[in-house]
């Protein structure tokens, strides 16, 4: 459905704790209460009325002005909301029909007493597909699950908008661009390294990912065999240093750790100029750190300043 969707939005919950939720995902529909409301007037609202009834059911309650807005929502246009909701696990979202339907039986627990029938059912992905995975929201988004009521509107609901449309935020894409161009920046800077330097730097990206060196096994080259061992996997890893090197190279220590494949879980091989593309075979644990990628790990692991201070 490629219908453009509302520019608002509306969280509603299905029932007490979501008990009529089975129920709206399978038919299509926005389950809802207010069974003190006569069904003339939620097919037919006269809101004074009905703000009448409420007052009159509920006396002179704070609950009474909630009541009513949220039955104004759902009754006044609510075509022109999105409404999403919490349910498991993830945000379920829809768009609905205006015009509400009176539960010819009455409510029951399965059933509300009236529902809106969905224009596009409802969906706990985005419109590209996402799952929208409660874990993976923002927890500006995620805090409207606890609201008490039936019906609100979002206080982040242009975010709610944002994920549905698979839009970023801007001051998020601001950062993620600077960040794109900081890493590119300290590639070029890794690049320049000494080899004494450029080992140090491997140590110090191996240390805070948990790897502790244990032994060195020649230094007599450019480039240096390392052995770490990371404690908490139990794990221990044969690392190449090099400042450049070619696809044989990369070949010929693949052999070697092929060789102690009963002593070292895995390999990674650090090169920030390598000579041509390099392809470590995909059926072996290992690693390969080209220079953009020991650039993400300097960057993300907050080592840019120590990086910088090389060339200063």
């Amino acid at each position: 459905m490629s219908d453009k969707l509302p520019t608002s939005v509306r969280y509603v919950k299905n029932g007490r704790s979501g008990q009529w939720w089975r129920a709206a995902k399978a038919n299509g529909q926005v389950h809802l209460g207010w069974n003190t409301v006569p069904g003339e007037l939620l097919v037919n609202p006269d809101f004074p009325e009905i703000e009448r009834i409420l007052r009159k059911v509920n006396g002179p309650r704070q609950g009474v002005t909630q009541d009513f807005n949220a039955l104004r929502d759902l009754l006044d246009g609510p075509s022109q909301h999105v409404w999403m909701t919490f349910e498991d696990g993830c945000m379920w979202w829809c768009t609905v029909l205006d015009g509400a339907t009176v539960n010819p039986g009455g409510e029951s627990h399965e059933k509300g007493n009236f529902w809106l029938a969905c224009k596009r059912l409802w969906s706990n992905r985005s419109i590209k597909g996402k799952l929208l995975a409660i874990s993976d929201l923002p927890g500006t988004v995620t805090t409207t699950g606890g609201f008490k009521g039936t019906v609100c509107n979002p206080r982040d609901w242009q975010a709610v908008l944002r994920i549905i449309q698979d839009d970023k935020d801007p001051e998020a894409a601001a950062a993620a661009s600077a960040r794109g161009d900081y890493e590119r920046a300290v590639d070029r800077i890794v690049k320049r390294l000494s080899p004494k330097d450029f080992e140090q730097l491997i140590d110090l990206i191996l240390a805070r990912t948990g790897w502790v060196r244990i032994s060195t096994l020649g230094k007599t080259r450019e480039g240096i065999d390392v052995e770490v061992e990371n404690l908490t996997a139990r794990e221990i890893a044969f690392v190449q240093v090099k400042s450049s090197a070619t696809q044989d190279v990369l070949d010929d220590y693949v052999e070697r750790f092929k060789k102690r494949r009963d002593f070292y879980a895995r390999m990674i091989f650090a090169v920030h100029s390598p000579s041509g593309k390099l392809t470590p075979p995909a059926d072996l644990p290992i690693a390969l750190w080209t220079g953009d990628r020991v650039a993400e790990l300097v960057v993300r692991l907050g080592l840019g300043e120590w990086v910088e201070s090389r060339l200063a």
